[in-house]
């Protein structure tokens, strides 16, 4: 195992560790919890985290999960899960804890120095995030699940949970980036959905000469800026070079080599120039550009099928929605979509229940069982296995990626901050400071080249 590797970049912090044995089925914050009530008691044995036996016979499987807690209703993993697993296995007492995205990576990196990670985990693909699959693989922090059914099931996704030809988690589904739509603003001006950039540009015209608002997006939560930029990535760079992000990590490419990211970044940019994304865009929050929308205030808006609910919510107009990938390609050129797997789970490599992980995981992704169907109908993402009934929304999304036609985020492939820098000289281009597209490649190479020499 590779495990010094890792762990020298670890920051083992008291506090950390603290942080995520206090936790409680829903503190003060909201945002925190665990899943059994019996395992809150400090000091109990039911309480137990290593695996073994509690009082009452059974065996405690610990899960670690980030998200937040669902707004509505109940929350998956801690209201159902620890119950519909018990159902199925009346030994096992499954223990969740289900932490907010950075104190999820925080309580993951000291668990994992100290020797002490959860059964259960739950990991990005490729090399998204703290909790990357590549890199806790390397590191040997991760069993390899390669002969579970479930690896067959969930589709193709699972290759991104693959390193060194061994898989080591199992996709929840697939997501995606598209372009919401008005469909009556649509059918009003006579509009179609677009195919390739050349219509796109020319349906967002002919909604401005009209005196409608195009785009909206909350760019003051810069992350929102990689709902656009990723999209036309999946149909300028990628298909062209499906290795162009090995390459960026060996060198032979750079994002500074013309031709590559400056035409992304130099149409993009060209949106907001020409106002098809409102001024002062900056100044806007993602919900308050969600707001914007379905309150028709405008014709689109670039978001994730992970909001489909915000998204879809009932505002101040009341119209129909459609969903289509923003058409980054040329005319005649096929049309791709950006869709990824989403996070999933994977099994510590030093549990000492590793046979019954993986047969709780089997049964939640065997594609019918009643943990399988609890997690589809949470609506967090589109379930890829065969047979699983898809949303009208996100036909053309899944065609698209059944087909081969489809590539993943830019940042699950880059070192984590890498998409940072890159929002942040956008921003500053777009927010009229002199920034040029030249300084934003230039600024994403040298972030990259840092990270990787950590």
């Amino acid at each position: 195992m590779k495990r010094k590797k890792l762990i020298s970049v670890l920051l083992v912090t008291v506090m950390a560790a603290v942080m995520l044995f206090g936790c409680g089925k829903k503190n003060d914050t909201g945002t925190e919890s665990s899943g059994n009530p019996a395992a809150d008691t400090a000091g109990s044995e039911a309480s137990a985290a290593d695996g073994t036996k509690t009082s009452s016979g059974k065996v405690t499987i610990t899960f670690m999960c980030s998200g937040t807690l669902a707004t509505e209703g109940e929350d998956f993993q801690i209201d159902q899960m620890p119950g519909l697993v018990e159902q199925r296995f009346p030994n096992v007492n499954l223990e969740v804890t289900k932490l907010p995205d950075d104190q999820y990576y925080t309580a993951l990196k000291t668990k994992l120095a100290t020797g002490e990670a959860p059964d259960i985990m739950w990991v990005q693909p490729r090399y998204a995030g703290v909790n990357a699959v590549f890199a806790l693989a390397e590191a040997g922090y991760l069993t390899d699940l390669s002969d579970l059914n479930a690896a067959k099931l969930v589709g193709p996704g699972v290759k991104d949970f693959t390193y060194n030809d061994k898989i080591y988690a199992i996709p929840a589904g697939v997501t995606f980036l598209g372009t919401y739509y008005n469909k009556n603003i649509f059918d009003q001006y006579g509009l179609s959905v677009p195919k390739n950039w050349t219509e796109f540009e020319k349906a967002c015209k002919v909604l401005k000469d009209n005196g409608v608002q195009p785009i909206v997006m909350g760019d003051k939560d810069m992350y929102v800026m990689q709902f656009g930029l990723y999209q036309l990535a999946a149909n300028m760079i990628y298909p062209k070079n499906p290795a162009y992000d090995d390459q960026l990590r060996d060198g032979s490419v750079k994002f500074t080599d013309e031709g590559t990211w400056d035409k992304v970044l130099e149409r993009y940019g060209s949106l907001y120039e020409n106002g098809y994304i409102q001024s002062g865009s900056l100044g806007l929050g993602a919900s308050q550009a969600i707001q914007k929308f379905i309150d028709g205030e405008c014709a689109m808006i670039f978001d994730g099928t992970f909001n489909a609910q915000a998204v879809n919510s009932t505002g101040a107009a009341n119209f129909e929605r459609g969903y289509f990938p923003l058409p980054g390609n040329e005319e005649g050129e096929q049309l791709y979509a950006a869709g990824v797997p989403g996070a999933g789970p994977a099994v510590y490599s030093e549990s000492e229940n590793i046979d019954l992980c993986k047969q709780i995981l089997e049964y939640w992704f065997d594609g019918e069982s009643e943990l399988y169907k609890a997690y589809e109908s949470c609506g967090k993402f589109i379930s890829t296995n065969e047979g699983a009934e898809v949303e009208p929304l996100y036909e053309d999304f899944m065609k698209l990626y059944s087909e081969g036609n489809s590539w993943y985020w830019c940042n699950q492939a880059w070192p984590a901050g890498t998409e940072n820098e890159m929002e942040a000289l956008f921003g500053e281009m777009i927010g009229g400071a002199g920034t040029t597209v030249p300084d934003i490649t230039k600024g994403m190479q040298n972030k990259l080249e840092e990270l990787l020499a950590e």
